[in-house]
């Protein structure tokens, strides 16, 4: 019977992305494979391999491995194309065999070799057990054809494939045994055995014993394997319809119920926000940018945070490139950080200039305790957003989805044993869509979409906003206003920051902020410098045939 592959395939889907994938050196398919042995009296078969090759690269020829059984040899390997001889070459246990060729080619190589001393002559008949291929292969076979020939008639021939060949065995009038075995997964064995009228070797010595009801024993057993197996495929089925079909249902149900609610609750609050007006202070402004702009903080953040500590009073600019530390004392974890690093770090305690900045990581040497300082602020204004109860826990829910998502992973692995692909895909597909409910099922609370929704407002009524209006603000609202406006959008925050100072100049605030595009150019460069520093850092087998011998088949 055949082995799984898809068992495989869901471990593959589970550990995705733990492990890199090994990418095959080209691309190509195997569409057929005729394998002829021609028994000869002396014991020896003299083997022909045709092998279809359809590329999808640019190739520079085939190879295959041959594992010889014990007690066997294979010589005089040779390989031609349309009866003309190809270069070949033996390395590390595989025959490359040499015939370059382009994108679209479809070549078909036939392989010749001889196997001695591989027929065993027992009292009851002379036995040939081989496998052609083993778990070693590294490429399928779309279609394999197996076929063992007598050295003359044979009146009583019996043949038995195993694993992937089981059931595929016939004979023919002349007592040829025939395996058309179909398609072959990489990775999986399938033997050959066939016996034949003894008296067709007569140069082999006759071994003591019977094999005939060997032979028939491990078909008895495999039979009985196959009945059981297709048992349990029988349970399996019945298991899963159901479970992946209601599973599926309540599923699909309960994201449509959640989406509706979801996209009801933002509805209603962006019904309720319009005009041009500056929410109330909940969050410091990078957090604010985090939380209702990205989750990652540019460098035009940054400015807007240094923009905050002035308007808090913990800094105060004495000129376009001199900013004074005024007040150690900070509202969060994250602010404190920033301050270390400009005042006490960069600067001398008391002060920092851009140019210190800009001196400081230009530096290659300090590159990585400026992203590291970098990496704390960005984690302290994450720690502050999820301070806040903006999103929803559904503790229940979640561990629902999680207990659902691992029976469904069970329901994989149980239906994919048993070769219900349908069924595995449905299963997987479930565990995947469940455990990504259990994962990051965190919707937004009415507060968390009222202050998004107000702050995305605004930043979309400014570029119509007149004089007046910005005017009418109080002083901590436009300070707060060109701060987040400042650091929400990285393509366009110089005009923005050009069009602030303006409006900024003819207030009473002017010296709220000197020269925003230089400070924001500081940063974009320093943000620069430290991450382009940061930035810059076929097998053989063994054979595994239960008859002995195995290989695979690639291209290079």
């Amino acid at each position: 019977m055949k082995k799984n592959w898809i068992l495989s395939l869901v471990v593959t889907l589970t550990l995705i992305g733990l492990f890199p994938v090994q990418a095959l050196a080209i691309d190509f398919e195997i569409e057929t494979v005729r394998i002829d042995a021609q028994l000869n009296e002396d014991g020896s078969a003299s083997v022909t391999e045709r092998f279809t090759y359809a590329f999808e690269e640019d190739f520079n020829g085939i190879t295959r491995s041959l594992i010889e059984k014990e007690g066997t040899s294979i010589e005089n390997f040779q390989a031609f194309e349309n009866g003309k001889a190809l270069r070949t070459e033996f390395v590390d246990g595989m025959y490359r065999v040499y015939r370059a060729g382009e994108d679209g080619d479809t070549v078909t190589i036939d392989l010749t070799y001889t196997i001695t001393d591989v027929v065993e002559k027992f009292e009851d008949g002379a036995q040939f057990y081989y496998a052609f291929f083993d778990e070693s292969n590294e490429s399928a076979y779309q279609d394999i054809t197996i076929s063992v020939t007598p050295p003359g008639t044979s009146t009583n021939t019996e043949a038995l494939g195993y694993e992937e060949a089981f059931g595929s065995q016939m004979v023919t009038a002349d007592g040829t045994a025939l395996f058309e075995i179909g398609l072959v997964d990489e990775g999986e064995n399938g033997d050959v055995r066939a016996i034949f009228d003894a008296d067709l070797f007569p140069a082999l010595s006759t071994s003591n014993g019977a094999v005939r009801d060997d032979m028939a024993e491990d078909n008895i057993r495999m039979q009985e394997q196959a009945a059981v197996f297709s048992e349990n495929q029988q349970t399996a089925s019945t298991i899963a319809k159901p479970a992946v079909t209601v599973g599926g249902t309540l599923l699909l149900l309960s994201v449509l119920v959640l989406w509706l609610r979801a996209a009801r609750r933002k509805k209603s609050v962006q019904s309720d926000a319009s005009g041009f007006t500056v929410p109330a202070e909940t969050m410091s402004i990078p957090a604010t940018l985090y939380f209702t702009n990205s989750p990652f903080l540019s460098p035009h953040v940054t400015v807007a945070a240094i923009l905050d500590l002035i308007r808090k009073g913990n800094l105060r600019q004495v000129s376009e490139d001199q900013f004074e530390l005024v007040d150690r004392n900070t509202q969060y974890a994250h602010e404190e950080t920033l301050l270390k690093l400009l005042v006490d770090r960069i600067g001398n305690g008391k002060e920092f200039t851009l140019t210190q900045v800009k001196e400081f990581t230009q530096k290659t040497i300090y590159h990585a305790e400026y992203n590291e300082a970098i990496a704390k602020w960005n984690k302290g204004v994450r720690a502050e957003v999820l301070s806040h109860r903006f999103y929803e826990k559904h503790p229940t829910l979640r561990w629902t989805a999680g207990v659902a998502s691992a029976a469904f992973v069970g329901i994989a692995i149980y239906t994919a044993i048993y070769d219900l692909l349908p069924w595995t895909f449905g299963s997987v597909m479930l565990a995947m869509g469940t455990l990504f409910l259990a994962l990051f099922y965190s919707p937004l609370t009415r507060e968390g979409h009222e202050i998004r929704s107000q702050w995305r407002t605004l930043k979309k009524e400014f570029l119509m906003v007149t004089e007046e209006q910005w005017k009418s603000l109080t002083e901590d609202e436009r300070k707060r206003a060109y701060a987040y406006l400042l650091g929400s959008d990285s393509k366009t925050a110089t005009k923005q920051a050009t069009a602030f100072h303006a409006a900024t100049s003819s207030s009473d605030d002017s010296s709220f902020v000197m020269n925003p595009v230089f400070l924001t150019t500081i940063f974009v460069a320093a943000n620069t410098s430290t991450s382009a520093s940061a930035s810059g850092g076929a097998t053989s087998g063994g054979g595994a045939g239960v008859g002995g011998g195995g290989g695979g088949s690639g291209a290079f």
